[in-house]
């Protein structure tokens, strides 16, 4: 059965990735107001599925006037 296996993998070099240059002017200035996210998350859907943050729509509403302070 290792016969097998060495037919499929190969012992291979150590990978090194090459250098990469960012070209990346920064982040822009960012505004927040508080009556917009009250808004977002008033109209937010429930049904949807959660995020990449795993935080459910059903958690921000319950949570909105916390949240939106």
């Amino acid at each position: 059965m290792n016969e097998s296996f060495k037919t499929a993998f190969t012992e291979e070099e150590d990978f090194t990735e090459p250098n990469r240059i960012l070209h990346c002017q920064g982040l822009r200035k960012i505004t927040v107001h508080k009556e917009e996210i009250g808004r977002l998350l008033e109209n937010l859907d429930v049904r949807e599925t959660m995020g990449p943050d795993g935080v459910s729509g059903w958690a921000l509403k319950q949570c909105s006037l916390e949240i939106n302070c």
